[in-house]
């Protein structure tokens, strides 16, 4: 992959930044998968109806299939008692209904030949082989007709829709047994940092757990990518390069830490080595040191290493990513209004995003608090946290009442 957008060495907005890496990705096309296999995937074909749904009239009670002007004249003081003349069951195709008498339907049957409306079960008086009823039943009752849910030709699924249950459903009913989705990008992962150790390892001095790998690796298979887990390296160029080796074949690489300005942050440099830059400096809080670029064939995002850091830049950038690679209409996530319930200080020139909690409010927006500490490395609060608060660059206070954008996180 070879990005088109010239380096911005300047700090670029957010909406810029994801703007241009959106720009530069196509899908990675479609593959056949079965209905089992489609959940959470991005349809990459429209689906149509091919026939009618339902295919037939058929009877949405148990009871009895009639001609409602059989029974126009019913009344509980003059009722009107039918022969009950054979059965419709579901799966099984029933005879023609005679005049001047009634059938009994199950739910789902075939309404049969003659007949044009259901009076369920519970309004009728079986005795034998003759049912009575004391009301009339308008023309139509507890019929489904036939291409009432969905007309053979209807565009029933859309490409670039992530795949609901109730939507497997829906093939399934069309009669679908597979699917085309698109293609699942394969994204390595790979942290920097003498410091960092796997999760379980025994801390020695100066030591810490490797807490974004996990993270990021979870990260990408909820955004619908194959994640190739390529360890920690070590901060220094060679070992940057040897690591990367095992990204080969993949679409898209994350990496977290060493892609700030420090002594030993050689991840920009590596980076511009083996493929090129397009941004690196992102006017946003937390995550201002985010690099985009490419190396060989992947896409490159370069994480920071703080662990809230480099969870809100895979959320804002590495997820639409990933999704937008699958043919989704829709990369991120939704945005609603809320309203803050305190007043919130942030570094103006910066658009922040604030871990936050919503507090529903009936007929109101939902009131948004503070889920704690706001240090990029403080994973308590991101922890309890279900949004995230989009408060504007300009802006160095914001008080309490004023309505600003959320990403709901859950």
């Amino acid at each position: 992959m070879t990005l088109t957008h010239p380096l911005n060495t300047d700090l670029e907005t957010v909406a810029s930044a994801q703007g241009r890496l959106l720009e530069s990705l196509s899908p990675l096309g479609a593959e056949t998968v079965s209905l089992e296999r489609a959940l959470g995937r991005v349809l990459a074909e429209e689906v149509v109806a091919e026939s009618d749904l339902p295919a037939f009239d058929n009877s949405a009670m148990d009871g009895y299939a009639v001609r409602a002007g059989d029974i126009a004249e019913a009344t509980r003081d003059r009722p009107v008692t039918l022969p009950v003349h054979a059965e419709s069951r579901a799966g099984a195709v029933p005879p023609d209904l005679p005049e001047g008498a009634a059938m009994r339907i199950m739910t789902g049957a075939q309404l049969p030949h003659g007949a044009d409306t259901v009076v369920k079960q519970e309004d009728s008086r079986r005795d034998g082989a003759s049912v009575t009823f004391d009301l009339a039943a308008r023309l139509g009752t507890d019929v489904r007709r036939r291409g009432n849910d969905m007309r053979a030709g209807t565009v029933v699924l859309t490409p670039g829709r992530e795949l609901t249950s109730v939507d497997v459903g829906v093939a399934a009913a069309l009669g679908r047994s597979h699917l085309q989705v698109g293609r699942r990008p394969r994204v390595a992962v790979l942290a920097t940092g003498d410091e960092l150790v796997p999760a379980g390892t025994e801390l020695l001095p100066a030591q810490v757990t490797d807490s974004n790998s996990p993270m990021l690796v979870a990260a990408v298979q909820e955004a619908g990518g194959e994640p190739v887990p390529l360890g920690i390296s070590e901060d220094t160029p060679a070992a940057i390069r040897r690591v990367l080796d095992g990204a080969r074949g993949c679409d898209v690489i994350v990496s977290s830490a060493g892609v700030s300005v420090g002594d030993h942050d050689h991840v920009r440099a590596v980076v511009a080595e083996l493929g090129n830059i397009m941004t690196w400096r992102i006017a946003m809080r937390p995550g201002k040191p985010l690099l985009i670029g490419s190396v060989r064939d992947a896409l490159y995002l370069g994480l920071p290493g703080n662990p809230v850091s480099s969870s809100v830049t895979f959320e804002l950038f590495a997820r639409p990513a990933i999704r937008a690679l699958q043919g989704a209409a829709e990369p991120h996530r939704r945005r609603i209004q809320v309203r803050l319930g305190e007043d919130m200080e942030k570094p103006a020139g910066l658009e922040t995003y604030t871990r936050a909690m919503l507090h529903p409010v009936n007929g109101a927006l939902p009131v948004a608090t503070s889920s704690g500490g706001q240090g990029s490395a403080m994973l308590g609060s991101l922890a309890a946290a279900d949004c995230l608060l989009v408060l504007p660059a300009e802006a160095s206070v914001l008080e309490s009442g004023r309505v600003v954008e959320a990403i709901p996180l859950r």
